[in-house]
C-alpha cells in the first residue's frame, strides 16, 4: 500500500530540535567527564607524591591546585577547537 501522506516534513523541526538537545547534552557530558578525570588524575599524582616523598599532604594539596587549572585549560582547548571546526576559521594553519 502506498502511504500517500508524507509526515517527515512535520517532524523535520523537531528531529531538528532534539538532535540539538541530544548533541548538546553529549557535548557538554563530555567535557564534565574530562573535567572530573583530569582533576582525579591531579589528585591521584599527588596522593603518590605524598607516598613516595612523605610530604602528606602537601602533595595531594597541589594536586589539586594544578588539577583545576589544567582542567579549566582542557576546556578551553575543547571549545576552541570546537568552534574552529564549526566556522571554518584556521582551517590550514597551524596550531600554535
Amino acid at each position: 500500500m502506498l502511504n500517500t501522506h508524507d509526515d517527515s516534513r512535520e517532524r523535520s523541526p523537531r528531529r531538528k530540535l532534539l538532535f540539538r538537545y541530544v548533541w548538546a547534552a553529549t557535548y557538554f557530558t563530555g567535557i564534565g567527564i574530562s573535567v572530573a578525570i583530569t582533576v582525579l588524575a591531579c589528585i591521584w599524582l599527588g596522593q603518590k607524591a605524598d607516598e613516595v616523598f612523605g610530604i602528606a599532604p602537601n602533595g595531594t594539596i597541589a594536586g589539586i591546585f594544578l588539577g583545576f587549572p589544567v582542567a579549566i585549560y582542557s576546556i578551553y582547548y575543547q571549545v576552541r577547537i570546537h568552534f574552529r571546526e564549526e566556522t571554518g576559521d584556521g582551517k590550514g594553519k597551524k596550531d600554535t
